[in-house]
């Protein structure tokens, strides 16, 4: 299942730390809500994290938990903690029609406001269909990115990163289902090389399409964001 990866990771590194619900009333939190589509499994992976700024996340105590419901289904999220980051996930089978609203229901002990109606809806998903795994392509030539995919009023976004160039992205606009990557967009890494290290001029590239709505986070809550996206990723090799 997926995680909030890059979010996490950059509080992770910072240095994180977990609080008890009892001490943060419903005012006070930041929620964050992510509903992820994966390329191939016919399910909504859904995750939740509460915080008090930036780095405290909130544990929820006996008598609250979140729910998430959607497409006739709702599964009650699992907790997780590790290195500080407390957060809640679980997966709605069968959930991944575009343009199904997705409900995140935060329920709180009875001295605290409950949060029922964070909501989003599903995008349309997406399928790579090139480049193909594993295709070495040079930083001197176009790349062409096509994908499957149902008709959608929403933009997609082409990114690409790798240890030897630099990140990138490429925004496509509603309606397009092909885009190519232009000769020069993918830069080689610039900076001082490591001492007695000649600096690897090809590698491995990941090349990630990514589909994504918003929506709106209940009014209980100090602020947040709630996310629905859908991604397909592909390795190529990026070469001279």
């Amino acid at each position: 299942m997926k995680r909030i990866g890059v979010v996490v990771g950059v509080l992770l590194v910072a240095g994180c730390s977990t609080v008890q619900s009892k001490d943060v009333r419903t005012s006070g939190i930041s929620a964050t809500y992510v509903v992820t589509l994966p390329e191939t499994t016919d399910v909504a992976n859904v995750s939740a994290s509460y915080r008090v700024g930036t780095l405290t996340f909130i544990e929820l105590g006996d008598g609250e938990s979140v729910t998430s419901s959607g497409g006739g289904k709702d599964v009650q999220l699992k907790h997780h903690k590790s290195a500080g980051v407390t957060d809640y996930d679980g997966q709605l089978d069968g959930v991944v029609q575009a343009g199904t609203e997705i409900t995140f229901d935060l329920k709180r002990g009875s001295v605290d406001d409950s949060a029922p109606t964070s909501t989003v809806k599903l995008p349309e998903r997406v399928k790579l269909t090139q480049p193909q795994t594993g295709t070495t392509y040079s930083r001197r030539a176009a790349i062409p990115v096509r994908f499957d995919s149902g008709p959608s009023d929403l933009p997609s976004l082409v990114t690409w990163a790798g240890d030897c160039i630099q990140p990138g992205s490429l925004q496509l606009e509603p309606g397009r289902t092909e885009v190519s990557i232009p000769p020069g967009s993918i830069r080689p890494v610039t900076g001082t090389p490591t001492p007695g290290r000649k600096p690897a001029t090809t590698c491995q590239v990941t090349l990630t399409l990514t589909r994504r709505t918003e929506g709106t986070i209940d009014k209980a809550f100090k602020d947040g964001s709630i996310t629905a996206q859908t991604e397909s990723a592909r390795e190529i090799n990026s070469a001279p």
